[in-house]
């Protein structure tokens, strides 16, 4: 019974390190971006040098980061071409000829509304104030998800007391943005490394977490590990027992999203198609989206919402998205999908999809998204 029980003790050990090699050795053959976290990398960069920096120059405790101005940023796009970046003391960018008194349109979003990589006059924002003959606010930041950018509308609405109407882009991958508690968690390798920011869980608005963890280093790293552990698109780490690490990584969120999402294009499976299925995210998405139109109303704004591709490589996955659930949409938004509009998108973007990772815009990009907006405005008939 002894040599009985020992052989299957053997045998239960030798199938137990067996496990253990294959998990470890599945980080070399899967794709480990995808697998597990990158805490260490990120932790290993972050310093109280930098973070009082960043607090000091670039932190903004309600929405994570900002453009303080009055201030010019010059900047290469990723031709090589050099380009201006305007913004005033709100954190507006600006344009010639641009009046924050006779706005009578705001737009908020990220760096596509922003007109990132593009000169202040071919920002969507100025080429859709030149399309109407009127004053528009471009209250776009780069990073920005959906909440940040109704958290900035909210802040920011006393300035414009012309204003009629308002734009929120949101970009297609903004949607797990909106679910992200601090940005490094979402993006390995982000320039971003204190950005802590809002975010949704549960229908409602989490806050940023305020100065305490910004001015202390082990503060930080304290409640950036615990970002690391728990926000939406965490991942485990890759440490022993490297089973159970496995298990943990192919039941997260980021493996199942960013897996078939992103390594499956190659079969035209567009890129964010199980995004915009996913109940988790429209759940919270529509959570916002009633709250921005509510928020709306009570100004008499007209509230519009706008989703833009990232590229050529998925225009249809908003566009699905919003046929599939008109009745959840508040009443009262304008609700569209540049996606939907007569577009060359090899043109699209600086540099094409097809020519690797696609840079912001170009001039022309920007100006079909204005076109498109104008359109769904009902301030211009032509069809964009």
């Amino acid at each position: 019974m002894f040599k009985k029980a020992f052989f299957y003790l053997i045998m239960i050990g030798l199938i137990a390190v067996a496990v253990e090699a294959l998990s470890f050795l599945a980080n070399f053959v899967l794709d480990p971006e995808v697998l597990y976290d990158h805490r260490q990398l990120t932790m290993s960069k972050v310093n109280q040098e930098d973070l009082s920096d960043f607090l000091a120059n670039r932190a903004d405790l309600e929405l994570g980061w900002n453009q303080f101005g009055p201030k010019v940023l010059v900047s290469k796009n990723c031709t090589g071409v050099e380009v201006e970046a305007s913004y005033n003391a709100a954190g507006a960018r600006t344009y010639p000829g641009y009046a924050e008194d006779r706005a009578t349109i705001i737009t908020v979003g990220d760096s596509y509304t922003n007109g990132s990589e593009a000169g202040d006059e071919a920002a969507y924002p100025a080429r859709l104030a030149v399309r109407l003959g009127t004053p528009v606010a471009n209250h776009g930041v780069g990073g920005f998800g959906p909440v940040q950018s109704f958290l900035d509308l909210k802040r920011n609405i006393h300035r414009y007391p012309q204003a009629r109407a308002v734009v929120l882009g949101i970009m297609y991958g903004d949607v797990y943005r909106m679910m992200n508690s601090y940005r490094p968690v979402l993006i390995k390798g982000s320039a971003m490394l204190y950005g802590l920011k809002p975010y949704m869980a549960g229908g409602d608005i989490r806050p940023h977490p305020g100065r305490r963890v910004l001015e202390h280093i082990d503060a930080f790293r304290d409640h950036a590990k615990r970002a690391f552990d728990n926000d939406y698109w965490a991942k485990p780490e890759f440490r022993f027992p490297y089973s159970l690490s496995l298990l943990r990584a192919l039941k997260s969120n980021y493996f199942y999203h960013m897996t078939f999402e992103k390594k499956w294009q190659k079969f035209g499976i567009p890129e964010y198609f199980l995004a915009f299925r996913s109940d988790d995210i429209l759940a919270e998405l529509f959570a916002l989206l009633d709250q921005y139109a509510e928020f709306a109303r009570q100004k008499g704004l007209k509230p519009v919402v706008i989703f833009i591709p990232r590229n050529g490589k998925d225009t249809v996955s908003a566009a699905q998205m919003i046929d599939a659930n008109r009745k959840r949409f508040p009443p009262g938004l304008s609700v569209g999908d540049v996606g939907s509009a007569a577009i060359d998108w090899d043109k699209f973007n600086l540099v094409s999809a097809d020519d690797g990772e696609p840079c912001h815009p170009s001039a022309y990009g920007y100006q079909k998204i204005a076109e498109y907006v104008a359109y769904l405005l009902g301030r211009d008939a032509r069809s964009p």
